[in-house]
């Protein structure tokens, strides 16, 4: 007699519901796992590339203003919901970020490209001998300029000295033409523009360990160096990213602008027809210094809150963007961006000239550059950008703004 052999309805039940995990697990690794970034940068191009490069992680792109992103993010992790995955930060105000707690310690995930970035930007980015993020980018200053306004009226560069950059101003205002924009009112922007510059002669605002520089001589001299280029009518205020500001410069009201190399971005993206018309040149030298140094204006920070439910993709994109070669060759095509990542200079990129700069090439620009050191940044500007809106107003003379700057940076930070 053939007896049927019946399967137990356990051991069948156990073979299809293993069948279907398999399935939604296959299905689940197909997914592309969404990470979100914030970021003021005009920085699609780059993120795109990444996405393509990595078909199971998709980056969204979302901008906003430099200081909005930085606010909200604040609050984000203040209240413990609402963070990206990946925050772009100002260098210059990331300890108000690294010393809350809320950003993943990425120490270890890190320790295969750390010796790839210079030793003061590891500490710029550490906590308690912890790393909490990635320099995406530094940002030196430079020299742009309209080259056919310097042709029309003889002016030969690179300048030597900014002593042959004021004698420059004087033609171009007996001929109509203002040399270049101050930030007015200043605010964070124009207290960093007189940074920048106060920096390419060697001067801080701090010592290395945090306190207030008293009778800060190099300090004075540079705001007394800006105050008699405005009152010379060299040098005009306007308020920066307006259109306006943009007009000014396309118009050329303005024939030069010294700051960092990131706005040859917007240089570019605002003033297209202009290919050809804009040049770069280095920082000039001081003429009583010896060294031929810039100042920097910051750079940027990349990092991940601990609120992140998708840290590795998170990190692996920070990783890209900050210690890949293949990433920061992107970052400075889509931001003009000065690799903090330094392997990255050894590729063909960085040893091309730019056509829509003349075939200029910023990254030859670039002067040394000394330690600069930020401390209480957001209070910093607050108290320099007041004291030099009462400056330009005439209210306040340059050494009074200097000794009302330490006294009140003294006062409110204890430092």
């Amino acid at each position: 007699m053939l007896r049927v052999r019946r399967h137990r309805p356990s051991l069948l039940l156990g073979f299809i519901a293993l069948v279907l995990l398999s399935a939604v697990s296959f299905a689940q690794a197909q997914e592309k796992v969404k990470v979100t970034f914030w970021t003021w940068l005009s920085n699609e191009a780059m993120v795109e590339e990444f996405n393509r490069l990595h078909p199971n992680i998709q980056v969204e792109h979302v901008k906003m203003g430099a200081y909005d992103a930085q606010n909200k993010f604040l609050v984000a992790l203040s209240s413990g919901t609402g963070a990206p995955d990946v925050i772009q930060l100002m260098a210059r105000h990331f300890s108000l970020f690294s010393t809350t707690g809320k950003l993943v310690d990425i120490t270890d995930k890190v320790k295969d490209i750390r010796d790839g970035y210079p030793a003061n930007l590891i500490e710029s980015v550490s906590y308690n001998s912890k790393i909490y993020g990635l320099p995406a980018d530094v940002s030196p200053g430079v020299v742009w300029y309209r080259r056919d306004i310097f042709k029309k009226y003889g002016i030969q560069v690179p300048f030597a000295t900014w002593d042959d950059f004021v004698k420059a101003a004087e033609v171009l205002k007996k001929n109509g033409v203002t040399m270049m924009p101050l930030f007015y009112p200043a605010g964070s922007w124009g207290a960093n523009a007189l940074v920048m510059y106060l920096h390419s002669r060697g001067g801080n605002i701090y010592t290395p360990d945090g306190k207030v520089i008293r009778n800060n001589k190099e300090l004075e001299y540079t705001l007394q160096w800006l105050y008699d280029l405005y009152k010379a009518g060299m040098a005009e205020g306007i308020t920066f990213f307006t259109p306006e500001f943009w007009g000014a410069l396309k118009s050329g009201q303005f024939a030069c602008w010294p700051m960092n190399v990131a706005e040859g971005a917007n240089i570019r993206q605002y003033m297209p027809e202009l290919s050809g018309n804009w040049g770069v040149m280095p920082f000039p030298r001081w003429s009583d210094k010896k060294e031929q140094t810039t100042g920097i204006w910051g750079g940027t920070v990349l990092a991940v809150p601990t609120q992140s439910k998708v840290r590795d993709a998170a990190l692996t994109f920070v990783k890209w963007v900050a210690g890949t070669v293949q990433g920061q060759v992107w970052a400075s095509k889509t931001w003009n961006a000065v690799p903090a990542y330094s392997p990255a200079y050894k590729d063909s990129f960085y040893a091309l000239g730019d056509p829509y700069y003349g075939g200029d090439n910023v990254y030859k620009m670039i002067n040394p550059v000394k330690p600069f050191y930020y401390f209480d940044w957001a209070i910093t500007e607050r108290i320099i950008g007041k004291q030099l809106d009462l400056m330009f107003a005439g209210k306040v003379t340059p050494a009074a703004a200097r000794a009302a700057i330490e006294a009140e940076l003294i006062d409110e930070t204890n430092r």
